[in-house]
């Protein structure tokens, strides 16, 4: 198989790229930083014109594509009001208009029969927590992004798969721990409640599992004949439980817990 993997020079993407590269097949990589061990081409997700590039030079080697992995995302922390404009289109930009870019403009790339995985979140269709919402945001809609472009494709004999993994150990993981700790400190409306977000999260988010075991899991996605719709890995039953509950006991829950202080 021949393969596009975008995140590709470190965490899941990189674990997804060995574990490909270790069943024999060809692994094409997109990343803002460079990787060793296969061909992995420099670029931003979010700019159009490098995407276009990297599609000629796989065009001018004869290369289509058996399967797309959209791995390539950002986490954010940040108060909805409070947060730096661009720092909010980024994350739009990333986690979203990014993924439909590379598919847009790799599609002709794939095959009659290739398919497409996109690896959104477990907190797509979740209830959102405080602080958390525009990255929840943006992967409740990549998910709806993945369904309507599985309709699409589906008339054409394509398929596409959806991965909502929980916490996986990697440096987008160890960067929200830190952005949730810095959170106290950037916020002006909400000093002792980012405080005690900031122990609570690491609660909910409990132990991450390792990003090869996401990798198999995406190689085993792409490769199988009759793939699910959608995988779903390692869920945090906290926060499936509190998101079941009614939505005046969630507010009362969380504004009960962040103003006490306990975390």
């Amino acid at each position: 198989m021949n393969v596009l993997i975008t995140g590709a020079a470190s965490g899941i993407g990189r674990a997804a790229a060995e574990r490909f590269l270790a069943r024999g097949h060809r692994v094409f990589g997109i990343d803002r930083s460079a990787a060793e061990g296969f061909p992995c081409f420099t670029a931003d997700i979010t700019d159009e014109a490098a995407l276009v590039k990297v599609r000629e030079k796989l065009e001018a080697g004869g290369i289509t594509l058996d399967a797309i992995l959209n791995i390539a995302g950002m986490h954010i922390m940040a108060s909805l009001v409070e947060c730096d404009h661009q720092k909010m289109k980024r994350a739009v930009d990333v986690n979203l208009t990014g993924t439909i870019l590379v598919n847009r403009v790799f599609h002709r790339c794939l095959k009659e029969d290739g398919r497409i995985l996109i690896v959104t979140s477990e907190v797509a269709g979740l209830d959102p927590l405080p602080f958390n919402g525009l990255y929840s945001v943006t992967k409740t809609a990549l998910d709806a992004y993945a369904q309507a472009l599985r309709q699409e494709l589906n008339l054409l004999g394509q398929k596409v798969i959806t991965v909502r993994p929980g916490a996986v150990e990697t440096p987008l993981c160890s960067g929200s721990v830190t952005a949730t700790a810095d959170l106290a400190d950037s916020t002006e409306l909400y000093k002792k409640q980012a405080k005690s977000f900031s122990g609570l999260a690491a609660k909910f988010m409990g132990r991450p599992i390792k990003a090869e075991k996401l990798g198999a899991l995406l190689c085993k996605a792409a490769a199988a004949k009759h793939p699910r719709y959608t995988y779903k890995i390692h869920r945090n039953p906290g926060l499936v439980l509190l998101s079941a509950l009614p939505k005046a006991w969630q507010c009362g829950i969380i504004k009960f817990l962040l103003n006490l202080g306990i975390f």
